[in-house]
């Protein structure tokens, strides 16, 4: 089909790659450290500092994952129908 040299789909395969990058560095971790608190038995509830954080983290994920999302769909400047 000729398309793997389009700038929709490097584009797409660059946010995937930066998409699990942020999960797997930022959010993951975040997550571990909000259950690590939890689990402590004198701990006080996640601090809201990093409860933010995290939330902010995993919006930029959503954030990619959509815009990949609209990418593979409207595919802008392909040849190949749709």
């Amino acid at each position: 089909m000729g398309v793997l040299g389009s700038g929709w789909l490097i584009a797409s395969i660059v946010l995937t790659a930066l998409a699990a990058a942020v999960l797997g560095l930022l959010i993951l971790p975040g997550q571990e450290t909000i259950l690590a608190g939890l689990d402590a038995p004198d701990a006080q509830p996640a601090a809201s500092r990093v409860t933010a954080r995290l939330a902010m983290f995993t919006g930029l994920f959503n954030l990619l994952w959509a815009t990949v999302t609209v990418l593979m769909i409207v595919r802008p400047g392909s040849t190949t129908g749709a």
